[in-house]
């Protein structure tokens, strides 16, 4: 701490030395106890750690280090070390606290008169720092508008009214849910953050809402196939006559030549009237296929909605 380090050389220096009893325990009487030089080493382990996080700025680890010290061998240097931690912590009520019980406790301090002007000064840090708690904000503001006028508007599930909204809204800090609804419009649903002493702004663009309906689709080519296989089985039916009929002149030819040729000519209308027959049998089949797909293909196509 540079103002700390600049103002007390003579106390940091002490701080750094390790813990040493101030009063009269039975080390200092002439007669140590077993107990008392382990309470000491591990007190000096502790005060080690101790200096080893603050060198690092883990000043939270610190505290805790001076403090199991402290419980072992209290120390007028350990309780300023204490202070020094909380006061680069802005804990300035805390830093009055151990850097007075470091006055408490060191006989004749050479600094008193530097670390008590220290005090008053983090005196008067602390109160400011709780008169700024105390005046600051605990709310925040939001201000709602909506593309539709007259849309009802609600906020975490209770209905302000319809908008427009012209007062703006005071709430806690946080997560805030917002609704804005309108008969036509899809409803707008959104999480608004609002912060301590800010205003927020939340617009709600409502789209209109559009409804569809299912068209089934028309069977052109159903009807088509059809018609075609109507015409493939009267050409069928056409050629299988006219084979029928030059079988008939065939057994009133006078000569054997002239009723081979008739023979010869109905066996190729019989056969065209096969292959036409067959194309018919194929498009009848189609057209019964076609009849179900064309009649479950399904479009859609706009009924209603809201401009």
């Amino acid at each position: 701490m540079a103002l700390l380090l600049g103002v007390l050389p003579a106390s940091v220096a002490r701080a750094q030395e390790g813990p040493a009893p101030d009063g009269p325990p039975a080390a200092q009487a002439g007669s140590e106890q077993p107990e008392n030089i382990e309470a000491a080493r591990e007190a000096r382990v502790h005060f080690q750690t101790g200096m080893e996080h603050f060198d690092a700025r883990r000043f939270r680890p610190a505290i805790r280090e001076f403090q199991l010290a402290a419980q072992l061998v209290p120390s007028a240097d350990l309780w300023f070390n204490i202070a020094r931690a909380h006061e680069e912590l802005s804990e300035h009520e805390q830093a009055v606290e151990y850097y007075r019980r470091y006055l408490r406790d060191r006989v004749d301090p050479p600094d008193r008169e530097r670390v008590e002007q220290h005090i008053g000064n983090l005196e008067e840090r602390a109160e400011a720092a709780r008169r700024a708690r105390r005046h600051a904000p605990t709310t925040g503001t939001l201000r709602i508008r909506s593309s539709v006028e007259g849309s009802l508007v609600s906020v975490d599930g209770r209905e302000l009214g319809r908008a427009p909204i012209a007062a703006p809204l005071s709430l806690p800090p946080g997560r805030h849910r917002l609704s804005v609804r309108e008969e036509g419009y899809v409803p707008f649903e959104s999480e608004v953050q609002v912060e301590a002493g800010v205003t927020t702004a939340a617009y709600a663009d409502l789209e209109p809402a559009t409804d569809y309906r299912a068209v089934r689709g028309g069977r052109l080519f159903t009807w088509i196939t059809a018609g075609l296989g109507v015409v493939a089985l009267g050409t069928s039916i056409y050629f299988g006559a006219r084979a029928a009929s030059l079988s008939g002149d065939a057994g009133d030819a006078t000569t054997m030549a002239e009723q081979e040729a008739f023979l010869d000519d109905a066996r190729g209308w019989a056969a065209r009237s096969d292959y036409a027959l067959g194309g018919a049998i194929v498009l009848g089949i189609g057209s019964v296929v076609l009849w179900f797909i064309e009649g479950s293909s399904v479009s859609t196509e706009r009924v209603s909605g809201a401009e």
